[in-house]
Formats: structure tokens, C-alpha cells, sequence
């Protein structure tokens, strides 16, 4: 098990090769535990518009939720935004990375 700061969370996601299968878990604005698996490099779902403000400067990543993906739910649309000053745990092939608070 690995150890990492709230400061290397983004660094840690961002530095995965594309086709990356990871799972991170944390806590969501309304204060509940979520847990989202994902892959690292994907553009379905991308319209090329970007969004309407700096997500990296207020600290999320975009995540492709790949639940939502298996329930039929269009590509657009399973699209989330992560906390990364929420983020417990990471998950990357099968090594557990810990987030210390």
C-alpha cells in the first residue's frame, strides 16, 4: 500500500498512461462517500467546447464514469468531476494508493 499527500492526488491521476482502468474514492459535495471507476485518456463523450470555467484551478479532474457507462447512459453524460482535496483512496491495477489527511 502506497502512501500519497492531498497535493500529489492530481499529479498522481494525471501521470496515468491512457488506457488506465483506476478507481478513486471520495467524498462528494453533498458530503456522501463515492466510489467511481474510470479510464484515464478517453474522449467519448467530448464535444471539442471545453468547459466554462478553470476545473484544474479550483482543484477537479474530470473522471469518464465507466458505471454509468455499463447502465446505457450516453457518452456525454457520464462525465464527473472529482474533488481531489476529497479523495481518499486510488485504486490502479490492483495497488491501493492511500491519501493521507
Amino acid at each position: 500500500m502506497k502512501v500519497i499527500t492531498r497535493d500529489q492526488v492530481a499529479e498522481t491521476l494525471t501521470s496515468l498512461k491512457n488506457g488506465t482502468i483506476y478507481s478513486v474514492t471520495f467524498v462528494k459535495k453533498d458530503g456522501s462517500v463515492r466510489m467511481i471507476n474510470s479510464v484515464k485518456g478517453t474522449s467519448k463523450g467530448v464535444s471539442g467546447v471545453g468547459l466554462k470555467y478553470d476545473a484544474k484551478g479550483r482543484g477537479l479532474i474530470p473522471v469518464f464514469d465507466l458505471q454509468l457507462k455499463g447502465q446505457g447512459v450516453d457518452d456525454n453524460k457520464c462525465w464527473r468531476l472529482v474533488n481531489t482535496l476529497t479523495v481518499s483512496k486510488i485504486v490502479v491495477n490492483k495497488e491501493e494508493i492511500t491519501v493521507q489527511a
